[in-house]
């Protein structure tokens, strides 16, 4: 056979052929992208699911709390909610799992979120903004919610988009009251009085605070506690939306208290979650553990012999002081849990269970269980069955100031996600030059992602916290 030669003509028109279709298509392509997306639905049509699925970092050893809720909605209603559990400190990675069924057109039901700027991390990364989620302030005002204390500090511009189900206290320790009589020490009050009782403790052998580095957040909750200790809460507030100057000296102070305590925490800290830092609190293994009140819940749920008391109601037989942490009295560190709705084909079934969850009866039967205390003022205290939450509720109506926790709703989620990872590294380490970077840029990335938003806390007419930021004009 002689050599084949190229077929110039039919590939030349080949080739032709599929530069036209390309062309064609990029063509088609470019018009698409002329229209405008579609704006979200304002209603959704009817559903026919039966069921909610609910986004909710409660799977663990909190779980009493929601179940009983669960329970007794679903005895009510006839409809079944199923728990999804995405695992993440206080839904940082949840968001991105419900932020990618809200684009694929198949968003849950509700999801649990922190009041707070927390929700509008949800607004940034969803497709149409705040217009993919139900507006729940009707909702709150029909359940008698939305004027409340709670219910006025879940306000973005005077709006509500997430529901309050409860109110938490960051700012407590738990202390092992066998411990102090051991060693004739007092409750301490003050930093340097904790400071002190440390210093005996550590010299005794005998582990002082106990945070957990496997799920990092207790970490950084002490470093913000101590913060708040010394910054007061106008400080506080100006770190919440990034306008505190980077150089402020009470952030060297606190970082530099935090790093002696942190000297104190037991040698395997790093293998421990926030639920065995209260065991070794309970059993006698360490002196103190800084925390929020869901402890309280933890401890009565899991360790029903054991007795807490407040610090102004101690008693012989009490195992377990809770107090405000030292240098905080009258200051409420506020963690507010709440219910988000997502637009969708079921929103009529997440705004049922969200208007459930945050109503009186809701509330009432989750936040005894949850170690919180309710939104509404006028639910009486005997529905709880610790000492300590009705002890909250007098502290929360005494107390001359509430900020939001940073720990747990008051932070960007990626700002949040920064700082929780990093404070790890600096109790490690101690390298305060790559922490006091990580809060420069963490403050410059609140203030650029809260003025983006055009978002406030509260009304214009009553800020939270009286503190209107700069970008609200007028």
């Amino acid at each position: 056979m002689g050599e084949r030669k190229p077929e110039g003509k039919p590939r030349t028109t080949l080739y032709i052929a599929i530069a036209v279709i390309v062309i064609i298509l990029v063509a088609i392509g470019a018009y698409l992208l002329t229209i405008p997306r579609a704006p979200p639905p304002t209603t959704a049509p009817p559903t026919t699911a039966r069921k909610i699925t609910f986004y909710t970092w409660w799977a663990g050893l909190e779980r009493f709390a929601i179940d009983a809720l669960i329970s007794n909605f679903t005895a009510k209603t006839g409809i079944p909610v199923e728990k999804t559990a995405v695992p993440g400190g206080a839904g940082v990675n949840a968001k991105f799992a419900i932020i990618a069924l809200i684009m694929a057109g198949k968003p849950p039901e509700a999801f649990q979120v922190h009041c707070g700027p927390e929700i509008i991390s949800y607004f940034s990364a969803a497709p149409h903004g705040a217009d993919d989620f139900v507006e729940l302030t009707s909702a709150a005002q029909e359940i008698g919610l939305y004027n409340t204390p709670v219910g006025q500090v879940c306000l973005l511009n005077g709006k509500m988009y997430s529901a309050p189900v409860n109110l938490h206290r960051a700012n407590l320790i738990f202390m092992n009251k066998d411990i102090l009589d051991k060693y004739g020490l007092k409750p301490p009050t003050t930093l340097d009085e904790l400071r002190a009782v440390c210093r005996t403790l550590s010299d005794k052998g005998v582990p002082c605070l106990v945070e957990g580095g496997a799920d990092q957040f207790t970490v950084f909750h002490t470093w913000e506690q101590i913060f708040l200790a010394l910054a007061g809460p106008q400080k506080f507030v100006m770190f919440m939306y990034g306008t505190l100057p980077p150089d402020d000296p009470t952030l060297k102070t606190a970082t530099d208290i935090f790093l002696e305590l942190a000297k104190t925490f037991p040698s395997d800290w790093m293998s421990l979650d926030w639920t065995a830092c209260v065991d070794r609190v309970v059993t006698g293994k360490a002196f103190a553990h800084v925390d929020g009140d869901w402890a309280v819940g933890l401890i009565y749920n899991v360790y029903p012999n054991v007795k807490m008391c407040s610090i102004d109601s101690i008693t012989p037989d009490c195992k377990v002081i809770v107090a405000p942490f030292p240098g905080t009295q009258g200051i409420y560190n506020m963690v507010i849990d709440a219910v988000g709705v997502p637009k969708g084909p079921s929103q009529d079934l997440g705004l049922q269970f969200a208007k459930y969850f945050a109503s009186k009866e809701g509330q009432s039967i989750f936040n005894p269980l949850k170690g919180s205390i309710a939104a509404y003022p006028d639910i009486p205290t005997n529905i709880y069955p610790t000492d300590i939450q009705k002890w909250e509720v007098k502290e929360y109506s005494m107390s001359k100031a509430q900020v939001f926790s940073l720990t747990h709703g008051a932070l960007f989620s990626d700002v949040f996600a920064k700082l929780l990872g990093d404070c790890v590294v600096l109790a490690q380490t101690g390298r305060t030059d790559l922490w006091y970077n990580t809060l420069s840029s963490a403050l410059a990335t609140e203030r650029k992602e809260w003025e983006s938003s055009g978002l406030f806390i509260g009304t214009r007419e009553k800020p939270f916290a009286g503190y209107l930021p700069p970008w609200v004009k007028g």
